[in-house]
């Protein structure tokens, strides 16, 4: 019988930075969804007449994006808060709490 070959050091931690992307952007594609879903409700809400709980529904977009920033750069197995990509992330709460004001 062949017996199953051993993975070299340089192939197991090629193996593993594939692993990390792939859960990385798995979970990013989900979590994105409840930063969206957050806005999209905050706006609805807005129109609503209820304004005061469509700006605490965004600001909550923000605080669930510097999380899932957070999160994926430790899933990636780098430093986990870093300024840019904080920036970065609230983006999307940015645009959304000019649209607000």
């Amino acid at each position: 019988m062949n017996q199953p070959r051993t993975m070299s050091a340089e192939e197991t931690q090629a193996l593993d930075r594939v692993r990390r992307r792939v859960t990385a952007v798995a979970f990013l594609a989900v979590a994105l969804h409840g930063v969206v879903g957050l806005i999209v409700v905050g706006a609805i809400v807005d129109g609503q007449g209820r304004h005061s709980d469509a700006i605490g529904l965004t600001v909550m977009s923000g605080v669930v994006a510097l999380i899932i920033c957070v999160a994926t750069r430790a899933i990636l197995g780098a430093r986990p808060v870093h300024v840019v990509w904080l920036a970065l992330s609230l983006v999307p709460t940015a645009v959304a709490l000019a649209r607000l004001v």
